[in-house]
């Protein structure tokens, strides 16, 4: 599922509960450390704790906050680029894993520590941009303070909104596909910045979220381009191209909860989409599974490459937040044929996608002078 900064920051500091003693953190965190220790009960066992206070307290540690906005818990603000500098060391000084290449990366704890850097990246760039419409900064707040915090990490983090808005702008995109909308910060951020008649096709499996999708349309004024589909986003492209909707999608937002779905999503979604089109697949660099545990070589590493060999998109991985990857299509070729010609590419044989290449062009050629 989606992770928003709320996730960033709790699974980041995560690794703060095992600084070492020469840490930077300030004293007024320090104490907060010192009050959120792990607590032990008479007889020395460990008491139990939610995991809902596990998170509030690792984000006490961090000391986390938004551009403008006080920590919630400590009501002190800092800024980014003090925090980066305050934590370089600690994260530098961990020892760097044999094959993993980074420091910090031998286990999970210490690896949300090192990602730090990375993840409040985002943080400071929303200082340095176009402020986001109030009804979204008001979406976020309701995910906290209304929904359990495993379900309120799974918004869309603030920054990637950005990127949607801004490719839908620029593209002036008039028909889009919201695929696993939660509670629509994707799908609204898109509308919002869209023609009046523009629209955007979504799909929201659950009821719930798919009630709260549509309450939020209303309250952002952007009902007329909404339409709710209570389906898989496989069935939704699957029915679309059905209908004879191919090669008329200008942008596609893919945010499926299964990661794995991401191939077969991938291969509908080229031919929904027509040349000069945009899919944008979130959370490809450092997936989360629930709320606190990465992989520093993901399996979306192998989806990322398929990308990058699919000569049907030009696709580039943004390392913003969680990662997402943009698909440019520059050309129409057969799904079945090129699943083919990648096998024998992969082995070294580039015969058959060449032939398939080739193909394409003489059929491209023959329309141009059909035109003419």
């Amino acid at each position: 599922m989606r992770v928003t900064w709320l996730s960033c920051v709790a699974a980041a500091s995560a690794s703060f509960l095992r600084a070492p003693a020469h840490s930077h953190v300030d004293a007024p965190t320090s104490a907060i450390a010192q009050r959120t220790a792990t607590p032990l009960a008479q007889f020395g066992f460990k008491v139990q704790k939610s995991e809902r206070l596990l998170i509030r307290e690792a984000w006490e540690r961090a000391d986390a906050w938004r551009p403008g906005k006080a920590n919630w818990f400590t009501q002190q603000q800092k800024d980014l680029v003090e925090l980066h500098s305050t934590l370089q060391n600690d994260f530098d000084g961990l020892p760097a894993v044999p094959g993993a290449g980074i420091p910090g990366a031998g286990n999970s704890t210490s690896l949300l520590g090192a990602l730090l850097k990375s993840l409040t990246t985002g943080d400071l760039a929303l200082t340095l941009c176009s402020k986001e419409p109030p009804v979204l900064t008001e979406l976020r707040d309701w995910l906290v303070a209304e929904l359990t915090m495993p379900e309120a990490v799974c918004g869309l983090p603030e920054e990637q909104g950005r990127v949607l808005s801004t490719l839908a702008t620029a593209m002036d995109a008039r028909k889009m596909v919201d695929l696993g909308t939660f509670t629509v910060y994707s799908s609204i951020a898109m509308a919002l910045a869209t023609a009046d008649d523009a629209r955007v096709i979504c799909c929201e499996p659950d009821e719930q979220y798919s009630r709260h999708a549509r309450d939020w349309w209303l309250k952002a004024g952007c009902s007329s381009k909404m339409e709710m589909h209570e389906i898989g986003a496989e069935e939704l492209m699957q029915r679309m191209i059905d209908n004879g909707e191919a090669g008329t999608v200008d942008m596609i937002f893919c945010d499926v909860g299964e990661r794995e779905r991401y191939g077969s999503c991938h291969e509908l979604a080229m031919q929904l989409l027509h040349v000069g089109g945009v899919v944008v697949y979130y959370e490809t660099l450092w997936p989360a599974d629930q709320v606190l545990q990465h992989g520093y070589y993901p399996s979306l590493r192998d989806f990322n490459m398929q990308l990058a060999k699919d000569p049907r998109v030009l696709a580039s991985l943004v390392p913003l937040s969680y990662g997402i990857t943009i698909g440019f299509k520059v050309m129409d070729l057969p799904g079945p044929e090129l699943a083919v010609a990648r096998v024998t590419a992969d082995d070294g044989n580039d015969a058959k996608l060449l032939e398939l290449l080739r193909q394409r062009r003489s059929q491209v050629q023959a329309e141009i002078e059909a035109m003419s």
